[in-house]
């Protein structure tokens, strides 16, 4: 009896990820005491990894930012485009107060499911665990179908959606492997040494949107033969076996 009232109450935490509600109470305290949180990493970890796929000239996306310090630290280091989105406005103004007077990065009341942004608007996006939480109340995974449909709309051709997340592939993969979003999918692991194991590591999906060309009236994607992205020349040493077979460890060493 009292495991399953144990096993209730974690549900029940567990769901309240997933609502406006629970997150504007979580914020009103966290403003006092803990104004910073980043899940999973930090900017300083992470740093090395999402150079690979972002630019500093990028128009980039936090999606679901919460109190996060990425955005802020990450234009700190010269990334001078940045939108922080969140559907908790008691965040958002705590953000922009924060970071009054900052140039380049930005702070917007917005729910993911539905992005006032026009088509094809950004570089690349980031999400770090914002559709975890979103699918730890959405039974059906139709908030995160929403949510990920509004990143492939508001993405451009060429741009990057890279999601770091504890979600495996049985869970993600269905969310992504949509034809109509027209991205190539590459997936790795991260962890904090070589000798990780999976339930040590991150996994990280990379979502590049392919670009369209017409030919003969007939639209078709396609990807630059000529791309010379720093990931597609990376060698790993490290493979660990997954349910979709064997993936490359990336190793992003601890930053304090």
């Amino acid at each position: 009896m009292i495991m399953i009232l144990m096993m209730s109450s974690l549900q029940q935490y567990l769901e309240d990820y997933g609502e406006k509600d629970y997150w504007d109470e979580r914020y009103v305290k966290d403003i006092v005491k803990r104004p910073h949180f980043d899940w999973y990493h930090g900017y300083k970890t992470l740093k090395p990894f999402l150079q690979k796929f972002f630019k500093r000239q990028d128009k980039i996306m936090m999606l679901g930012c919460g109190n996060s310090a990425l955005g802020e630290d990450m234009n700190l280091d010269h990334y001078l485009d940045i939108v922080n989105i969140d559907f908790s406005s008691v965040i958002i103004q705590d953000m922009i107060e924060r970071t009054k007077g900052r140039v380049g990065l930005e702070y917007l009341t917005m729910d993911g499911r539905n992005m006032e942004f026009p088509n094809e608007y950004f570089d690349s996006i980031f999400d770090k665990g914002t559709i975890d939480a979103v699918m730890c109340s959405d039974s059906d995974n139709q908030n995160a179908v929403k949510m990920v449909a509004e990143v492939a709309r508001v993405l451009k051709p060429g741009g990057y959606f890279v999601v770091m997340t504890y979600g495996a592939p049985e869970g993600r993969m269905p969310l992504f492997q949509v034809a109509d979003y027209n991205w190539s999918i590459e997936m790795r692991m991260l962890g904090t040494h070589e000798n990780a194991q999976m339930n040590e590591c991150h996994y990280a999906y990379i979502l590049k949107k392919n670009n369209i060309i017409i030919e003969n009236g007939d639209a078709a994607s396609s990807t630059d033969d000529n791309d010379t992205d720093t990931n597609q020349e990376e060698e790993f040493k490290v493979y660990l076996n997954s349910s979709i077979g064997k993936v490359p460890l990336e190793i992003i060493p601890i930053v304090k």
